[in-house]
């Protein structure tokens, strides 16, 4: 190692003393004055060309490219430890000799060369140190003028008095107090303004505060540097802030009460801050928190009062429920009443969002005949603004795509009550039948809204009314079978064009015009009228938003009137012309007529009703009992849910079918059991046994006293017993007879009844479901004169000995030689017992009215008979000679005149 540094030590002296050996005078590092010339060297080696010019030049070429890249690579480079490096340990003394050698002699090159490139330069330094000899120079000047100023203005100084210079100061001093003096008055006067902001935002002028805080931020941006003017700035921020909460508490109390003026300050305070869009969208945030609280105060009131009325107290708790268990809570007594309530809060809603909708309508109509009048010239010109036309497009796009969404909201909210709550399966007729009706105003209304269809709120009240029909129905069928069981069978004194459609029950089906002058309609007109409105599927039927615009709700005058006066009875001597209107009415009228029998006094007596209803039956009035006038009040309350919810009509209608086949089938089966089977095929028409088998399989339940469902899913009815007061083989009576014609024609005034409302039943069913009513209307309407002869066999039958005849004519000589001239004792009998029959006929109609019908049934029965009598004792005869026949022939000629005469029948 010692080796090593020597030898380094060798070659760096050498090195070092080759370089002070080239180094001229002017580079010595002793000079006062160092230059480094601005001309760049550049390093030789390899890669420079020379031109060659000899063998010398050529050998100092070889050797500058022999020079290792190394020597160029950094200012840092250690050559000598790099040489040693190459020797890689083999320090013999010729090898290193050598190597200096090699060294030497490029060193001697390399220098030769800078010399050369120095001598090439030395213009170039020439004139590079002429530039900085002037430089000097001009240093030199700057020195002396320096000097110059600087003695110059000490003797400025001196000259100048101390007195002009405090002048100065004091002057300049009182310039900033003014500025001072002048921000103090703005401070002042923005600590008030912030006084008279906040009493501007209780007075409710938004616009005004909004605008003075604005320009009182303006004024405070100017004086930002003052610290309480920075406080001040903040504290209108916050004002702002406090102004916006202000504006969206009076946004959300206008979702119930809109007002024109107080609407347009805030939105005009909006449009200051440029939040319309915002306060749209926080406007129907607030409809939507309206619609919650308005629904939930409402079924939380009808909660408090039901419980205050059945003494519980759960105020406090109340208010802890979610809406659902609220309307879970509402009691039958109180549903109809809360779901009205809840209507009206709705509708309250729906008018506010329209009068808003209705407001941005007439301002955008202002701007564009404003525009127009500044296109023509008719006006002073109107500022256009671009922006606020396209923020005043989004506000009135956004109110106008709102109304589905809040309808969809309102109607989940009666929707929920209407399903979580079991009151409505437990409401009677007249509250369904209200709740019915509003729930039908309530859709057509949100029709007219939100111009889309309430299939979920009407799928929820489909379920509801079929639920409640189902026991309703079941309800009315037990009535039916008791009042039937106990039926009278006296005929009602009806004026003489009485219809189903005088009844109350059917008042929603009849023209308008047909309303007596000054009644109000009742609910089901009303509902009737809905249900028009509903069925035309537009809305520009509905006129309700301009109807109750300004007072009232669609929902007020459904219940205006509930006591209807039906003029449909003959005076009974009494004045009382009034029917019955609710379900308990009539049950109590059918109820009465069961106790008429047991001997206690009802209104008229049976004399003065009997008189009645005769001179009802002779004018033409219909016979009507009064089991006919209460399936005829069930047939048109069926019919009202039909005109409610015509999805349910199949169902309604089915029902409706069971009530006549009930009554048809009830007076076949009462007053047709005395035929003999030897008359069947000759009073029973094939098709009557057919559909009354079909009826006692499908509805007659033969082993109970009691509706119920069979596992078909059937409905079926006990079957009917007539009352033990009514004995149909009393002579005395007639057998029946008047019992027998009020039933049977009052079957057929009921079958011509569901004539006249085929169209009705036809519209409301769909036309798929169409085949089954007219299945109906052929399997069971069409029977119905049918029903009359088994009706009527038994009093022609036993009102005529026809077996006495039998006997005479079997006692008759039929085969005489001599053409006879008189007829046979025989046809004298069955005269005279036709002219008994008629006699009968003739009393019973003294004090019962036969319709005519009914009478030419009696007749062409009897004369039936009579012709059967005649085939048997004809078919009888053993021996007859053409004499004989041509008696038989006389007999009957005979018969037949008389007859004729008799019955007026041909």
């Amino acid at each position: 190692m010692d080796f090593k540094s020597k030898l380094r030590s060798l070659v760096r002296r050498q090195d070092t003393a080759k370089s002070s050996a080239d180094l001229s005078p002017e580079d010595s590092p002793h000079n006062d004055f160092a230059f480094e010339p601005t001309i760049t060297i550049q390093p030789i080696g390899k890669g420079r060309n020379f031109s060659p010019t000899g063998s010398a030049a050529s050998q100092e070429t070889e050797i500058l490219n022999s020079i290792q890249e190394n020597y160029y690579a950094s200012s840092n480079f250690d050559a000598g430890d790099f040489e040693l490096q190459k020797l890689s340990g083999d320090y013999e003394l010729d090898k290193v000799d050598k190597l200096r050698k090699y060294l030497l002699n490029q060193l001697e090159v390399v220098s030769k060369k800078l010399s050369e490139v120095i001598l090439h330069n030395r213009a170039a330094y020439t004139e590079e140190l002429k530039r900085v000899t002037e430089v000097e120079n001009a240093l030199g000047v700057a020195v002396e003028t320096s000097k110059l100023a600087r003695v110059a203005t000490q003797m400025s100084h001196q000259s100048f008095a101390a007195k002009e210079l405090h002048l100065l100061q004091l002057h300049n001093r009182g310039q900033r107090s003014v500025l001072v003096l002048r921000a103090l008055t703005v401070i002042k006067s923005l600590h008030r303004t912030v006084g008279s902001i906040a009493e501007l935002v209780e007075e409710g002028n938004y616009t005004g505060a909004i605008q003075l805080t604005l320009t009182c931020r303006q004024a405070a941006n100017i004086h930002r540097e003052y610290l309480c003017i920075s406080q001040l700035h903040e504290k209108l921020q916050d004002t702002l802030a406090l102004i916006e909460q202000k504006l969206d508490v009076a946004l959300g109390q206008i979702c119930l009460n809109f007002e024109p003026r107080q609407y347009a300050k805030v939105y005009t305070a909006f449009q200051l801050l440029d939040k319309n869009q915002t306060a749209i969208d926080q406007l129907h945030m607030h409809f939507i928190t309206t619609i919650h609280n308005r629904s939930f105060g409402v079924v939380m009131g009808f909660v408090e009062l039901s419980n205050r009325k059945n003494g519980k107290n759960q105020g406090e708790t109340l208010t802890k429920k979610h809406y659902p268990e609220l309307c879970h809570a509402v009691t039958a007594e109180y549903f109809v009443p809360a779901l009205l309530s809840l209507c009206k809060g709705m509708w309250d809603v729906m008018k506010t969002y329209r009068s808003i909708i209705q407001w941005h309508l007439e301002l955008a109509d202002q701007r564009k005949r404003s525009r127009e009048n500044a296109l023509t010239g008719s006006s002073a010109v109107t500022e256009s603004n671009p922006d606020r036309d396209m923020v005043e497009v989004y506000v009135l796009h956004k109110l106008e795509s709102g109304p589905p969404r809040l309808w969809s909201d309102m109607e989940q909210k009666i929707r929920v009550l209407l399903t979580q709550s079991d009151a409505a399966a437990q409401l009677k007729y007249d509250s369904f039948g209200h709740l019915l009706s509003v729930l039908k105003r309530f859709c057509i209304v949100g029709k007219e809204f939100g111009g889309v269809n309430s299939d979920a709120l009407m799928d929820a009240v489909k379920q509801q009314a079929s639920r409640f029909f189902n026991m309703y129905h079941r309800t009315k069928l037990e009535e039916l079978h008791f009042f039937l069981d106990n039926e009278s069978w006296e005929v009602c004194p009806m004026k003489s064009k009485f219809t189903c459609l005088d009844l109350w029950e059917f008042q929603f089906l009849r023209p308008r015009t047909q309303l007596p002058s000054g009644s109000s309609q009742s609910f089901v007109e009303k509902a009737a009228g809905d249900a028009g409105r509903e069925s035309s599927h537009t809305s520009a039927t509905t006129h309700f938003f301009l109807e109750f615009g300004s007072s009232g709700t669609p929902f007020d005058d459904l219940f205006r009137s509930e006591e209807q006066h039906e003029d449909v009875l003959v005076d009974s001597g009494d004045g009382d012309k009034r029917s019955s209107d609710s379900d308990d009415d009539i049950m109590d009228e059918l109820k009465q007529e069961h106790i008429d029998e047991t001997g206690e006094k009802r209104r008229g007596s049976p004399k003065q009703r009997r008189s009645s209803a005769f001179k009802s039956i002779s004018l033409g009035g219909p016979v009507v009992t009064n089991s006919t006038l209460s399936v005829l009040r069930l047939f048109g309350r069926y019919i009202f849910f039909v005109a409610m919810l015509e999805s349910n009509a199949p169902e309604v209608i089915n029902a409706l079918s069971q009530l006549f086949d009930y009554y048809l089938y009830t007076v076949y089966s009462l007053f047709s059991t005395e035929i003999h089977e030897y008359f069947e095929s000759l009073v029973i028409s094939k098709r009557l046994q057919v559909g009354v088998k079909r009826i006692r399989e499908n509805l007659i339940n033969m082993n109970s006293d009691h509706v119920e469902t069979g596992p078909d899913g059937k409905t079926r009815i006990p079957a009917p017993q007539i009352s033990p007061r009514i004995d149909l083989a009393d002579p005395k009576t007639v057998f029946a007879l008047p019992e027998r014609i009020a039933a049977m024609e009052s079957l057929a005034f009921l079958a011509s009844q569901m004539e006249l409302i085929q169209p009705t039943l036809e519209r409301a069913l769909p036309p798929q479901r169409r085949v089954f009513l007219q299945q109906f209307y052929t399997q069971s309407v069409s029977l119905v004169p049918d029903i009359r002869y088994p009706v009527y066999w038994c009093v022609a039958y036993r009102s005529i000995n026809y077996d006495t005849a039998l006997s005479m004519m079997a006692e008759v000589q039929w085969d005489i030689k001599d053409l006879a001239s008189q007829h046979s004792e025989y046809v004298d009998h069955l005269l005279k017992e036709l002219e008994g029959f008629h006699q009968v006929i003739r009393r019973t109609a003294k004090t019962t009215a036969i319709p005519k019908e009914a009478l030419d049934g009696l007749w062409t029965l009897a004369v039936l008979l009579t012709n059967r009598t005649f085939v048997e004792g004809f078919s009888g005869v053993k021996k007859c000679s053409n004499e004989g026949r041509a008696l038989m022939q006389l007999d009957y000629q005979q018969f037949i005149v008389s007859a004729e005469k008799l019955s007026s029948l041909r």
